[in-house]
């Protein structure tokens, strides 16, 4: 494995103030909590008090787990909009005793009666034009069962402690942030789908403001009864009867049984190598093939040696044609692998990387890209490195016949990320979401609940059928160094989740660039289906110049923009200390001991 130095050399900080002076309205140096340097563990996540609670179970004795778990469920009371029980998530683990790595992922799921009418409908505007009851888009959540059983199989300390914060920050309340308050202004509407959510968000008719105390009673009991029952408190008794009592008023069909039968799938994670490191990343139906994909692109070029993105050319020009090649495979092949064949383990090879870099680096690009076949690299042998690690298998499914229909691209979504490593070198990349902000704008027992159901469609990897799961574009990842974690990295943002996820590891493992400045690098997201090429300010004219060239259409956003994700990572330096980042376009804290 090649030794790269943590920090900057002198001409790529250089480069960064340059950068800088392009995007002056940028955040330059990191508040006090966005970045950490500790011995312990760190604990990044997307709200300080998220944060804390999962930093309260290391200092207590607890591992990794036990600290995501506790961050997930505070995570759920302070982010509402974004997370919460009504919705899932995965995480990716390595477990350093054993020297292994899984994948969980807990995903609302179809019950055993799916809604196969929703097929006809655009989730926006069915509900924009009242063409179907938003209660109709909520699938079966997955996100206690799934935190729970991970807990149950890996954490070190009491279930009743690991809830307690998230119990305490319901009950008593927290500070509103400002990112919590522009979407609740935002979101007035869905807000008022129900009355106790807009007597809560809309006290006397006014949005809550940022610096205003927020209170959640019914959540408080929610979460109590799961502190105490496990997911018996949740999924069966008086919370799974209310669910389904709400959920049955706008015609969805998922039932008692659907609740109580909620299963999380336990595989291995999908496994590649980059510049001698080991990327663990997760396997279908989510979106962590697009990672590997895109590094496998890449990793041919000297990346280091022809300059910073902001800077070259060559760079940022292949960052964006692997991101785009990646994300087309990724559209076209990509479901739940519990019965369609899968290829994720083609589409992650370097065989197929070698295949795919013939439409890499056009002198004039097209206007979209058709997906390529990886099918005859799936039965490619795994890196060795992966072999001793866990490694997501190849399909021993035939390939999908395909039929029309309509393709998920997931062009919106509204994520939270944890990224947690341990004194014992354990680790956790969880990724939860309800989907869209509040989800579905459906309130039950003081909880939003998802929209996951609008994300099924085309290939037929992705179709609608019973007890299955839509795919997503999270992709909670973990990087190792000869056999020990090396970073936990994952971010928001629906289809922008791989790039920024990608964006992170090129600038700390290729460049050297220390966490935070990795996180706060301008970034880019390019359109697989069109030659947009959505981008913050900070890459040189020259640069710019040379992608229209080319053929491309560059959007602007402003700098550090909250669509372009808001990464978490924990790193582990040279000398053992573990460097936590939280991204600064969003509320997020990185904390340790």
């Amino acid at each position: 494995m090649t030794s790269h130095r943590f920090l900057a050399s002198s001409a790529m900080t250089v480069a960064l103030v340059a950068a800088v002076a392009h995007a002056s309205a940028a955040q330059t140096v990191p508040r006090t909590d966005q970045r950490v340097v500790a011995r312990h563990g760190v604990v990044a996540a997307a709200h300080p008090e998220a944060a804390r609670a999962g930093l309260a179970m290391l200092r207590a004795g607890g591992n990794a787990i036990d600290a995501a778990v506790a961050a997930a469920f505070a995570v759920g009371v302070v982010e509402p909009m974004m997370s919460g029980v009504g919705g899932g998530g995965a995480m990716t683990l390595w477990l350093a005793g054993e020297g292994s790595a899984w994948h969980v992922e807990f995903y609302a799921s179809s019950g055993e009666r799916p809604d196969y009418d929703l097929d006809r409908y655009d989730e926006d505007e069915a509900i924009a034009d009242s063409l179907v009851a938003p209660e109709r888009w909520v699938a079966v959540p997955g996100a206690v069962a799934g935190l729970l059983e991970a807990h149950e199989r890996h954490g070190a300390l009491p279930r009743e402690q690991v809830l307690a914060p998230a119990v305490r920050l319901a009950r008593h309340g927290f500070i509103v942030h400002p990112l919590l308050a522009s979407v609740i202004r935002e979101a007035r509407d869905k807000l008022h789908y129900d009355r106790r959510a807009a007597a809560l968000f809309y006290p006397e008719e006014l949005p809550l403001q940022a610096g205003d105390r927020l209170v959640q009673p019914d959540l408080a009991t929610t979460l109590e009864r799961i502190q105490r029952e496990g997911r018996d408190g949740y999924y069966r008794g008086p919370t799974a009867t209310e669910v389904v009592a709400a959920l049955s008023a706008g015609a969805n069909p998922i039932t008692l049984s659907d609740l109580a039968s909620v299963a999380p799938r336990w595989r291995r994670p999908l496994c590649g190598t980059y510049r001698g490191y080991t990327v663990l990343t997760a396997p279908p139906p989510l979106a962590g093939v697009e990672v590997l994909q895109t590094l496998a692109l890449l990793e041919p070029l000297d990346l280091r040696a022809a300059g910073l993105p902001i800077q070259s050319a060559r760079v940022l020009g292949a960052i964006v044609d692997a991101i785009r090649v990646a994300r087309t495979d990724y559209d076209r092949w990509i479901g739940d692998p519990r019965d369609a064949g899968v290829p994720a383990v083609g589409m992650a090879s370097r065989a197929y990387a070698a295949e795919r870099s013939s439409v890499v680096d056009l002198a004039s690009v097209p206007a979209a890209l058709a997906p390529g076949d990886p099918w005859a690299e799936e039965r490619q042998p795994v890196p060795e490195a992966c072999v001793g690690v866990g490694s997501f298998p190849a399909t021993t499914r035939d390939r999908p016949i395909e039929t029309p229909g309509r393709s998920e691209t997931e062009v919106k979504g509204e994520t939270t990320h944890i990224s947690v490593i341990d004194a014992d070198g354990n680790a956790v990349s969880l990724t939860y979401t309800l989907g869209l902000y509040f989800g579905t704008g459906t309130y039950i027992g003081g909880a939003f609940y998802n929209t996951a159901s609008g994300n099924f469609g085309a290939p037929a990897a992705n179709r609608r059928g019973p007890f299955r799961t839509p795919r997503s574009s999270t992709a909670p990842t973990l990087v190792l160094a000869d056999g020990r974690i090396k970073m936990a990295v994952g971010s928001p943002a629906s289809g922008r989740i791989p790039p920024a996820i990608v964006h992170t590891i090129l600038y700390t493992i290729d460049y050297g660039l220390d966490p935070w400045t990795a996180v706060s690098m301008p970034r880019i997201y390019p359109d697989f289906s069109s030659p947009v090429v959505r981008l913050e300010p900070g890459f040189d004219t020259e640069v710019l110049a040379a992608l229209r060239h080319r053929g491309y259409e560059l959007t602007a956003h402003g700098p550090h923009d909250l669509y372009f994700g808001g990464v978490t990572v924990v790193y582990v330096a040279e000398d053992g200390r573990l460097i936590g980042a939280a991204d600064p376009r969003r509320d997020g804290a990185a904390v340790g001991y």
